[in-house]
């Protein structure tokens, strides 16, 4: 329940602008209240042993107080087996009463053991990690990647949903591929099936070894992904880039075409950017995730719309930044956006879990979804452009 309540509180506080103007901030505030209520019960039962042991606790070690003020007064009056004190009397119960005091409190720490434990057991399956050898990894990172070949490559979630559907292509190092094709088509579940998540039917082959029997440490050396939401952490911008590392952020920052707006910033390279980014837009935010992902370059790199909160010509520097950066390894990058599409050494168009390979001018000729999607893009950003120089020279007239 304390799960659940957490998940309405963050969701209430991420979309309530998007509540508000949809008119529904009664309802998601009585969902909320629901949640609320309901963890209330499920906290008033769970905390009724805690509260009502403690004291019965309490008495049974503070029971032998007793056995000593009987035995203890026979002592101090020399009718006892042992002569005793004041002083003597004194200081074995005030220790005995500190020690009934901290054995209490012993069952706090059972209770905080056995919820640990019960915590552990439910996340432990969500985390499954291999003892990664940083030996491995050195010897990842001095092994470039010369050819990458997805073959008869198919997809199925648990549900039985297919989603890909005998996928073919080759790339070699140096290559950038562009991914696209219409919403819910797959393009990002080819992205994450090079994550391994969830095992996949055909085969992807680096230098002609197995994607998915490698090692974790292995393919987590070989494979970097940058996803379409970025995930981006509660602490400075400097260390969202390098993670830790002891490198400059200033070459990935400007690879990102983001170095003149951190340097603006509060306190530069250390500014907090708050959880998931909060304190920046929503290109900043993805520019930041991209950065990151060229500071850590890996011989493999999905990009999922890594541009698709920039303006062109942000989105065409940061593509040049890209090829210069990432020119010793094979990058797929997945896009709405076609018009860089020319500059790429491969496309893959992708309708209904099937992919068609080929050059920008091949499928151009080959795919008529593909070349009506590029030119209506083209004749958009045309006609744009020209509106907005027209507008500038009238607003210059006026001047």
């Amino acid at each position: 329940q304390s799960g659940q309540l957490s998940t309405a509180t963050l969701d209430r506080a991420e979309n309530a602008m998007t509540y508000r103007a949809f008119g529904l901030e009664k309802k998601r505030q009585a969902v909320y209240e629901e949640n609320l209520t309901s963890y209330e019960k499920a906290a008033v039962k769970a905390n009724i042993w805690n509260a009502a042991m403690p004291p019965i606790y309490r008495i049974i070690s503070m029971a032998g107080v007793f056995f000593i003020l009987y035995f203890g007064q026979k002592n101090v009056l020399g009718t006892g087996w042992q002569a005793w004190s004041i002083a003597s009397f004194t200081t074995f119960l005030v220790c005995f009463v500190k020690l009934s005091v901290k054995s209490s409190s012993a069952a706090k720490l059972f209770n905080a053991v056995h919820k640990a434990q019960v915590s552990w057991n439910r996340i432990k399956p969500l985390l499954p990690q291999e003892e990664e050898n940083e030996a491995d990894e050195v010897k990842v990172k001095k092994t470039p990647v010369a050819a990458l070949k997805v073959k008869h490559l198919s997809f199925t979630y648990p549900d039985g949903k297919k989603i890909l559907d005998d996928i073919s292509f080759s790339a070699k190092k140096g290559q950038i591929i562009g991914i696209t094709g219409a919403v819910a088509c797959g393009k990002s579940t080819l992205g994450k099936a090079f994550l391994c998540e969830y095992p996949y039917e055909g085969h992807i082959t680096v230098d002609g070894a197995e994607l998915q029997n490698m090692e974790q440490s292995v393919r987590t050396g070989i494979v970097g992904y940058l996803g379409h939401d970025p995930e981006l952490f509660n602490d400075s911008v400097e260390n969202n880039v390098l993670l830790g590392d002891s490198k400059s952020s200033d070459t990935y920052l400007n690879a990102a075409c983001m170095k003149q707006e951190v340097a603006e910033m509060t306190d530069g390279k250390n500014t907090l950017i708050g959880s998931g980014g909060a304190y920046l837009s929503g290109g900043q935010a993805k520019r930041l995730a991209f950065a990151r992902t060229m500071c850590h370059d890996k011989p493999i790199l999905i990009l999922d719309d890594p541009f698709s909160a920039l303006d062109k010509n942000t989105e065409k520097q940061a593509f040049v930044n890209l090829q210069a950066l990432a020119k010793d390894s094979i990058v797929l990058l997945i896009s709405h956006r076609l018009y860089l599409f020319p500059e790429m050494d491969g496309v893959i168009w992708m309708e209904n879990g099937k992919a068609v390979t080929g050059t920008h001018e091949e499928l151009l000729k080959t795919v008529p979804e593909y070349e009506n999607l590029y030119t209506s893009q083209v004749h958009t950003t045309e006609n744009g452009g020209a509106e907005h120089d027209a507008q500038k020279t009238s607003e210059n007239g006026d001047l």
